[in-house]
């Protein structure tokens, strides 16, 4: 199990990310492009912006996640991130028409996965109907997320499912 302790949804500060031995293996943070999308986002307490940057241990950017910021679209996200030296890209796009949680769907690795919350329950990411891995966070000061690795196949991509979760239920 993972877990890191993050701020309220307009905060900048970095959110230094833990494994289950209490060693750091990353941070998440929150970044905005322009002055304009910090005040807009304060006006609308944080539901504005979702961008997002995530770094491993070592402080290299792994993660670089952005909210597409056109008002005709359903919620979507775009997240780029490098592996083997190569940069790729993921599309989270809100796939919901009605009613309540969340669920989109992306490809990583040639793979097709499904990042769903149910209200009440924990986020989970699954291919194939198995759960890869699970998010909650807290809705408590201090605010808290934790993150379960639940197929160890998929232990190099760890964090950038983490960052995946981040993304697109924090950044709501």
């Amino acid at each position: 199990m993972y877990e890191y302790r993050f701020f309220n949804t307009i905060s900048t500060k970095a959110a230094d990310i833990y494994d289950n031995k209490g060693d750091k293996i990353g941070k998440v943070e929150k970044y905005y492009k322009h002055l304009w999308e910090r005040v807009v986002d304060m006006l609308l307490k944080g539901r504005f912006s979702g961008n997002y940057r995530l770094y491993d241990r070592n402080n290299n950017e792994q993660m670089n996640s952005y909210k597409s910021l056109n008002i005709f679209k359903k919620r979507q996200y775009t997240v780029e991130y490098k592996t083997d030296h190569v940069n790729k890209t993921i599309k989270l796009v809100d796939e919901k028409s009605f009613g309540i949680g969340e669920i989109t769907s992306f490809t990583l690795n040639e793979e097709k996965f499904i990042l769903k919350k149910d209200v009440m329950d924990k986020a989970q990411i699954s291919k194939d109907d198995s759960v890869i891995a699970e998010w909650e966070s807290s809705i408590k000061v201090p605010f808290k997320a934790y993150f379960t690795l639940k197929d160890q196949k998929y232990e190099n991509d760890c964090l950038l499912l983490l960052g995946l979760f981040h993304t697109y239920l924090h950044a709501g």
